[in-house]
């Protein structure tokens, strides 16, 4: 993909995956440690990390789809 392109996907999907993990393990998470800003860095990281793995997975499938060199 170019670099262009990278950036615009993680913009868009950064806040997506942020809220839908704060909604779903916030809370839980919140229980177990409860500091704020120490969950929200939990939830942060999980979805870097997830938007990382997307990267990963659509280079490979462009791989698949359009051929290597």
């Amino acid at each position: 993909m170019v670099r262009g392109l990278k950036v615009v996907f993680i913009i868009a999907w950064l806040p997506i995956l942020w809220l839908l993990l704060s909604a779903t393990f916030g809370k839980v998470l919140y229980t177990i440690v409860g500091v704020t800003w120490i969950v929200q860095a939990v939830v942060i990281v999980c979805s870097l990390l997830l938007i990382f793995y997307a990267l990963r997975y659509l280079a490979v499938l462009s791989e698949k789809v359009f051929g290597g060199e």
